[in-house]
């Protein structure tokens, strides 16, 4: 990559016309300003008193949040129900909305192997595999190499219509907004492809650091893969996946991470914005450079410190719902192929006994038992999901409770962007 002494800056580029595209204005050349921002390695902002302590604040309720998770009476069900939550929200923002009953169809199909006619339900859904690949990628690595990255990505457009884009780096110019066919009118022109390998180093090089506390880092982290755009397509997706690696690398949130995307993609206009505020241009040492990051790490902090919230209304939420199933099937063993479902459901709007074999390890026969329990008791209803007629059961209370995940992400000052 060329070293420009000044990164930080806005490298001038031209864009040849071509025949395609429908009007005159996609077959224009022009002049567009390619951005290359500094590296983050070695850098050290400088930021406001307020910021500082609001930073300080969640990464506290994130910790809090994290201990009183280890007494939950159902630790792995509130874990995946929230990693849901982030994953939907995630896709929400890059304008994928699916709602839960959507999600549940596709994922049932998907699950027996058939074909995914919702492609849109069925990108959520890769998201969610994704997330989850982040995770088990956050739990057991010492550092996150560039294939860890790669395979995140790939999982990511599995089941898109460019699945074939799938953990490769980007070798054409990007750009977002303005036209499909031209760079001419763009929002943002991330760095030239030659410039990507480069960036991509140091951004590796700084998440395996502990130069500063994970918020700081989990948030420049996600604000420089932004800014690099790597891929050809679901950068933000992939992006906000490295927010959760970095904060379980860290072990600040070592059982789950809020789901933070929830909060962002309610108040999309201020993320994005704070997303701009990070480029700057000059010196690595100007001050503009700390000023922009500070109304990054703001925008984080306080949408870190909700999500937080939000977390602990779902979790009481399962707690209190465990106590209704309980109390409906009755007496329960502990260790039980019962008891051991009860404790995963919050996390699985839809089974079948196939799956929760799996998840539970116990064989089909006593899954099914416990399975043919629960719905006996009204916690499982039978359906068929599918031209197939798949048989699989739905917890109706669980998949309530993701409706209100849809419903905060339709609340005011929602909305999408690319």
């Amino acid at each position: 990559m060329e070293d420009n002494g000044s990164v930080g800056s806005y490298q001038p580029r031209h864009w040849s016309a071509a025949f395609a595209g429908r009007s005159r204005n996609d077959r224009l050349g022009c002049d567009y300003d390619a951005y290359l921002p500094d590296r983050l390695a070695g850098w050290q902002p400088s930021l406001p008193g307020d910021v500082a302590a609001d930073i300080a604040d969640a990464e506290a309720a994130v910790r809090d949040l994290n201990t009183e998770a280890i007494t939950h009476p159902s630790l792995e069900g509130i874990a995946r129900f929230l990693l849901r939550a982030e994953s939907v929200a995630s896709s929400r923002i890059e304008g994928l909305d699916a709602g839960a009953r959507r999600l549940l169809e596709t994922e049932v199909v998907l699950r027996q192997g058939g074909p995914a006619a919702d492609r849109v339900a069925a990108e959520v859904l890769s998201n969610i595999g994704a997330m989850e690949t982040a995770v088990v990628v956050a739990a057991d690595l010492d550092h996150l190499e560039l294939a860890d990255l790669l395979n995140i990505h790939r999982q990511l457009l599995s089941t898109s219509t460019h699945p074939d884009l799938g953990g490769v780096i980007r070798t054409t110019q990007n750009w977002i907004g303005g036209s499909s066919y031209n760079p001419c009118a763009a929002d943002y022109v991330p760095p030239p492809p030659d410039a990507v390998p480069d960036l991509l180093a140091d951004l590796l090089d700084y998440v395996n650091g502990d130069a500063h506390s994970p918020l700081v880092q989990a948030a420049l982290a996600h604000a420089q893969f932004e800014t690099i755009h790597p891929f050809a397509d679901g950068n933000g997706r992939c992006g906000r996946a490295l927010i959760h690696i970095v904060l379980r690398r860290r072990g600040l949130a070592p059982h789950f991470v809020p789901p933070l995307s929830l909060i962002l993609a309610s108040s999309v206009g201020d993320y994005v914005g704070a997303l701009a505020a990070f480029r700057y241009e000059g010196d690595a040492d100007d001050p503009a450079r700390s000023t922009g990051t500070a109304t990054l790490l703001r925008t984080f902090a306080v949408a870190t410190s909700r999500s937080c919230i939000e977390a602990r209304r779902y979790s009481a939420d399962i707690a209190a719902l465990l106590e209704v199933w309980r109390a409906r099937v009755g007496s329960v063993r502990a260790g039980s192929s019962a008891a051991a479902l009860l404790e995963i459901l919050p996390g699985l709007p839809v089974i079948t006994v196939d799956a929760a074999a799996s998840l539970i390890s116990r064989s089909k026969v006593k899954t099914g038992q416990a399975v043919n329990r629960l719905v006996a008791a009204g916690i499982l209803e039978q359906r068929d999901v599918g031209r197939q007629r798949y048989r699989v059961f739905s917890a109706p209370d669980v998949l309530r409770l993701f409706t209100t995940v849809d419903e905060l992400l339709r609340s005011p000052g929602s909305g999408t962007r690319e």
